[in-house]
């Protein structure tokens, strides 16, 4: 069973979407295919890559920013119909960088 979180241990802020999933990955509640602590557009872009690539079977992805509200900073990306998709989906590929390159 999972403790009463230490709310004042390093930076770490448990008030955002991220920090949620941090309690729940530390209480072993289970939490959908995800990315977060993503700090720049960089790491998202090769975040989103590698969940595609790993999960070829999900059409649409959702982006939630950590400091929005009310629906405000959502996203949604249909990947059924992206060129790289389609081809990895026929090849049945297995991940690797030069993959994950490529898509994102």
């Amino acid at each position: 069973m999972c403790g009463e979180p230490d709310l004042t241990t390093g930076n770490i802020i448990y008030s955002t979407k991220s920090g949620a999933k941090r309690i729940f990955q530390l209480c072993d509640i289970p939490i959908p295919m995800s990315a977060y602590d993503i700090q720049d557009r960089h790491e998202f872009e090769l975040a989103l890559a590698k969940l595609i690539v790993n999960n070829l079977d999900v059409n649409v992805w959702i982006f939630k920013m950590d400091d929005e509200f009310s629906a405000r900073g959502h996203a949604m990306l249909d990947v059924e119909q992206i060129k790289t998709v389609v081809e990895l989906r026929k090849k049945k590929v297995k991940m690797s960088d030069e993959i994950v390159n490529r898509l994102q």
